[in-house]
């Protein structure tokens, strides 16, 4: 029996510390202890005749806990074999040739290996290269047969029906021998680069019994290159020692043949077969019972509270240049870093595998969106159910799902002791697989769920190579191993007395640049914390990569440079100086005629004399609600030179929401007609522009400053109240002046004011041209949809500048001919997607046209940012990227702690500089959370998703807000209509949620040859995005429908859009096809299944594809029946079909069919 002293004896050898420093009440967890380290002590354990169940000990790891499991145990098992309940018969010389199930992990690996799964189409495989010399290939030859004599496992098939069966002899050879001693030197560099590539990346015939290649090339100067290849349906990390450290005792046995070996030398004596089989340990699993009903209740409530897959700025497989290449990327770290690392964990009450885990946690959460995600955690764990067990081959691996949670806040110690609390709590619980895990978690999110970011520890283990292996096969050069449904495998062995850390990732499946820029920042905490005891009460902070951040230095020096050279002023203060030096040039021009500067400033300031006498003061609000027209733009330059901020109100408002903007923004008069303007309410007073007389008044400005403010612009809240931004002088006219300064605006300049002047676009329609001493053309209120009126105007009047929302852009390039737009030199566009086909094709039909995207926010002054689109502009977006700051502005992405994002990352915009609104009208928390002050800069966090991209310009995803949730996924409604309108002849699209459901409307481009239908095009958005993006209707319309400010009006788009059926539910016909409907509802649970219904949509898995299977060829008699006619048929008819292929014949099956139909009618079950 183990007594306290005694278990601490192992506990101390197990963690290198004194039984001394071990209290029975000590969490061990703390003290260093990991998984694998309870893997070794339930062995241990079981060795001495205890049998503990790993599990158990997980869930209470405090010694004097486990002197109690132990105690239980022994009562329980009354003397009989400590096995867990599983019994191993073992002493079997050699497995039966019967076939035997598949475990978890191999049958993925199997299904994995199909190229139309997810992900797939690759091996999961460990390829090693050594370099060595001196090696006798003859004995090696030999020992290479005796190895796969050895283990079954390297002479195992698997078979179609999901199990496999060890075979009597390997199908190929043991070793492939390849001369290269007498070839040149470049033939012989051409014959290993070759080789590495092809095997790194080959998939061997599982199905035929090939899991093992090794292959030998000879070099010259009787050095030699060992290629070995085993696919890991067949051997698990630790069966790889296992098998590479059997090989090389076999080789040493086969050299020493003959001779005797000497006392406590085991290089010449052949390694033993274990006395039992994997086959055994297989079937003795199958009977153990299943999960532990425990487990079951634990993950079933734990599955809807776990998070997503890290959100990495992955690459749709689909658009991968070669999805199933992968690459390795090796950091190592020296002996005495890794021990002076390893103390450091020790003192710290953590174990070095938790502490390199939340490192990698930590990086995979900078470069995610979400800082909450699942992590694939593989353990490597044999139940003891014989004293052999550990020198038996095969996959003894499970995974455990791990939710991590890398918010802001906890210190680095807290962080690593929180994943060591979820990796220990999940592999306590670990009878149900991380298999089983994903399956629940994608059936609870009506989605299939993959973990393709993985961490795999192999610390406790020893040296990955043992020093035989390294004495005679030589030094590894090159290791790279390949999962299927896995994207980034990040691996730490013990090597050489230190760490060499691995990550094996697909090659393509992030943008160029970032895995480096992930693995770099590891490394570079790896080595400080190997270096140096890290302070572990600090938060971990993961910076950008010197590159990047050096980039952005620099644009945001570039751009603080141009700013510095715009001065602060008012709004209005350069109008009134042109008005002076210059009145007689034309400032407007409407369909009364022109206006000039001096009869326009001589109006506004009569009107802003009136508003003083009525008691308008510096600082005051008064609203302007009058139509298009020199009254509209006389009214806004009155109230400014009146000390007041106007408050623009539509004339088309609503009485209430109008009233809403009058109370919210404090108004207590308004620049109005009377007879239109309609009640109002009893503190607010009309302003009758028409009664005021004629005259120059006395005094023209009140002095407003740069500071004061402008105006109040509402616009909507999410709370359905409209909020009123507040833009100061300064603020406002340093845009105006960047832009000016930036495009050359100037005098000769006439601009057209296309947007309604309650939107912040209709400030640059008028002050940017009467700033530079140029004129604007008015549209009349009549006018503001037609188009064709527009490009009249535009020709007559000689318009150089079009500002305006991309829809009315759009509008005007499909109704203005050429000679219309001959004159336009600048257009400049914002305020929505961009279309990069618009900018393409305005600048193709206007020679010496500048297109301009602009991005930006009400709140920092209209626009912010810049993107030349020329006739060139590439194909790469799919709306113009928001790209560099204008002058003076600042522009960073950051993710929910406020850091900025690394390249290709999703985060919220920020925009900062000098042109930043003052706030919220009246709302101070709204103010506080939006605006913000960092250093020396106001910040607006804009609400907008963007990444930054590699030259350092701004990609816009979509809004923050504009999210839905699909089936439990969040989907932003920008990225849907991204890839609508890259598909070929869609020049827009809309798109909008309805119901639990996404709708969408496209336009087709005016060139285009063909029209994609609706039900085409959600086929083609099938390859581009996941299915639950995938709008469940799409209608093609001839423009979208926008709103009064131009943008795109989704709210309408759902009238569009017929949401009917998307097709008549077909039953089955006959007898097979009824069968399989059965059947696909028995193993899923889905009821009434149709012909046409995709197992696979129905809730189908890999695991149940195997079970229906195996039912359809007892049921049906159809013995040719495989898998993969699941996989490739999927649909009721579809495999109906095989089936009806696959028996004796049509009619056999058919009577079968028949017969299991009336046992259903009856009440059989099919499962």
């Amino acid at each position: 029996m183990i007594d306290l002293e005694t278990l601490r004896g192992i506990l101390a050898e197990e963690l290198g510390v004194s039984p001394a420093d071990i209290g029975a009440g000590d969490d061990l967890v703390n003290l260093g202890l990991d998984s694998l380290g309870v893997i070794g002590i339930s062995e241990e354990l079981r060795r001495r005749g205890c049998g503990v169940h790993y599990s158990a000990l997980v869930l209470e790891p405090t010694p004097e806990a486990w002197l109690r499991i132990i105690g239980e145990s022994a009562a329980a098992e009354g003397g009989a074999d400590p096995s867990g309940g599983m019994t191993v018969p073992g002493g079997a010389d050699e497995d039966d040739g019967e076939p035997f199930p598949m475990a978890p992990m191999q049958h993925a690996y199997w299904v994995g290996r199909r190229d139309d799964l997810g992900l797939g189409g690759v091996a999961a495989h460990l390829y090693v290269e050594f370099d060595g010399g001196g090696i006798d290939a003859a004995a090696l030859e030999r020992a290479a047969r005796a190895l796969i004599d050895l283990h079954p496992m390297l002479r195992t098939r698997a078979l179609g029906d999901g199990r496999q069966r060890v075979l009597p002899a390997s199908p190929g050879p043991a070793l492939t021998i390849d001369d290269a001693t007498c070839l040149p030197e470049e033939e012989i560099e051409r014959r290993l680069r070759e080789k590495r590539e092809a095997k790194s990346h080959q998939k061997l015939d599982v199905d035929a019994g090939e899991v093992i290649d090794l292959t030998l090339t000879l070099l010259p100067g009787d050095r030699h290159r060992l290629h070995v290849d085993v696919d890991m349906f067949a051997c698990d990390a630790m069966s790889y020692r296992t098998l590479l450290d059997d090989l090389m005792r076999i080789y040493r046995s086969e050299l020493a043949h003959g001779t005797e070996p000497t006392d406590g030398d085991d290089d010449r004596t052949v390694p033993e077969r274990p006395g039992v089989t994997y086959r055994e340990y297989r079937l003795a699993m199958a009977d153990s019972g299943g999960p532990d009903p425990e487990d079951a209740r634990y993950w079933e409530t734990r599955v809807p509270e776990l998070p997503p897959p890290p959100a990495l700025p992955f690459v749709e497989e689909a658009r991968r240049a070669d999805p199933r290449r992968s690459i390795r990327l090796e950091h190592r770290v020296g002996a005495l870093d890794a021990a002076r690392f390893g103390d450091a964990a020790h003192a710290a009450g953590v174990t070095p595998a938790m502490v390199l885990a939340t490192l990698f946690t930590e990086v995979v959460a900078r470069w995610s969106t979400q800082r909450r995600f699942l992590l694939n955690v593989p353990l490597f764990a044999r139940e003891q159910v014989h004293p052999d067990i550990g020198g038996v081959v095969g996959d003894f691996t499970n995974s455990v799902i791990v939710g991590v949670d890398a918010g802001p806040g906890a210190s680095f110690l807290d962080r690593v002791r929180a994943l060591s609390r979820e990796v220990h709590l999940a592999a306590s619980h670990s009878t149900v697989t991380g298999l089983d895990v994903l399956r629940s978690l994608g059936a609870h999110r009506g989605e299939p769920v993959m973990a393709s970011v993985v961490f795999t520890s192999g610390l406790d283990l020893g040296e990955v190579f043992s020093s035989r292996v390294r004495d005679i096969a030589g030094d590894p050069v090159h290791i790279l191993s390949q999962g299927p449904q896995v994207d980034i495998d990040a691996q730490v062995v013990e090597l050489d007395g230190g760490l060499l850390v691995n990550w094996d990732v697909r090659r393509d499946c992030l943008p160029e640049g970032v895995i480096g820029d992930m693995f770099g920042a590891f490394t570079r905490l790896l080595d400080a914390v190997a270096r140096d005891v890290p302070d572990w009460n600090r938060p971990l902070s993961v910076p950008l990569p010197p590159a990047q951040a050096s980039r952005r230095a620099a644009i945001a020096r570039d751009s603080a440079d141009g700013g510095a050279a715009i001065g602060r002023r008012t709004l209005h203060r350069e109008f009134l100086r042109r008005a002076e030096e210059a009145p007689e040039r034309v400032a407007a021009v409407s369909a009364d005629g022109a206006v000039s500067y001096g009869e326009l400033a001589d109006g506004a300031a009569a009107l802003a004399a009136e508003l003083r006498r009525r008691g308008v003061r510096s600082g005051d609000v008064v609203a302007v609600s009058l139509p298009r027209g020199v009254g509209q733009i006389t009214a806004i330059l009155a109230v400014l030179m009146a000390g007041a901020a106007y408050l623009p109100i539509g004339v088309g408002q609503p009485g209430p929401r109008r009233d809403a903007i009058l109370r919210s923004g404090g108004a207590r008069h308004v620049i109005a007609d009377p007879a239109r303007i309609g009640e109002l309410p009893p503190e607010v007073a009309v302003v009758d522009p028409a009664a005021v007389p004629d005259g120059a008044a006395d005094g023209v400005d009140a002095g407003a400053g740069p500071e004061d403010l402008a105006y109040v612009l509402f616009t909507s809240g999410s709370t359905g109240e409209p909020k009123g931004v507040e833009v100061a002088h300064g603020a406002a006219a340093h845009t105006i002046d960047a832009i000016a300064s930036r495009f050359g605006c100037g005098p000769e300049d006439r601009t057209i004011a296309l947007s309604a002047f309650d939107f912040d676009l209709s400030v640059l329609d008028l002050m940017l041209p009467l700033s530079v001493g140029g004129a604007v053309v008015l549209v009349g209120e009549e006018s503001t949809r037609d188009a064709a009126e527009w490009a009249r105007l535009i020709r007559e009047h000689s318009v150089t500048v079009v500002n305006a929302a991309p829809g009315l852009v759009g509008m005007l390039h499909d109704i203005a001919s050429d000679d219309e737009l001959a004159g336009v030199r600048l257009i400049l566009t914002g305020g929505d997607r961009v279309p990069p086909s618009l900018g393409r094709a305005l600048s193709r039909r206007v020679p010496g046209l500048r297109f301009i995207a602009m991005g930006g926010a009400t709140e920092a002054a209209i626009h912010s940012t810049r993107e030349e689109v020329g006739p060139d502009y590439p194909d790469d977006f799919a709306s113009v990227p928001y790209g560099l700051p204008l002058d003076g502005v600042q522009l960073k992405v950051v993710n929910e702690r406020g850091e900025e994002c690394p390249d290709h990352v999703i985060g919220e915009v920020w925009i900062g500089g000098a042109a930043v609104a003052r706030g919220y009208r009246g709302m101070p928390e709204l103010t506080a959370l939006k605006f913000i002050r960092s250093g020396s800069v106001d910040w607006y966090r804009t609400g907008d998703l963007g990444r930054v991209l590699p030259d350092g310009r701004v990609e816009f995803i979509g809004r923050a807000d504009g999210q839905l949730k699909i089936r439990g996924y969040r989907v932003e409604l920008g990225e849907v209509e991204a890839a609508l309108e890259s598909l070929p002849g869609v020049s827009g699209a809309a798109a909008t949620g309805a119901d639990g459901a996404i709708v969408a409307a496209i336009v087709p481009a005016p060139d285009a040859g063909r029209v994609p239908t609706g039900a085409e095009a959600r086929a083609a958005l099938a390859g581009i995005v996941p299915e639950y993006m995938i709008p469940d209707a799409i209608a093609v319309i001839e423009e979208l429908p926008v709103t009064a400010n131009g943008k795109k009006d989704r709210a309408a788009v759902s009238a569009l859009v017929d949401r009917g059926p998307r097709g008549v539910a077909e039953p089955p016909d006959g007898p097979v096809e009824s069968a399989v409907a059965y059947l696909f509802g028995a193993l899923t649970g889905a009821g009434g299944c149709s012909a046409a219904d995709d197992f696979f949509d129905v809730g189908g898995n890999s695991i149940l594809a195997t079970t229906l299977t195996a039912r359809i060829r007892e049921l049906l008699d159809a013995a040719a029946f495989s898998v993969a006619d699941v996989f490739e048929a999927r649909t009721v008819r579809g495999i109906a079909a095989r089936v009806s292929e696959s028996g004796r014949s049509p009619g056999d099956v058919a009577a079968m069919a028949a017969m299991l139909m009336e046992f259903a009618d009856g009440g059989e079950d099919a499962r």
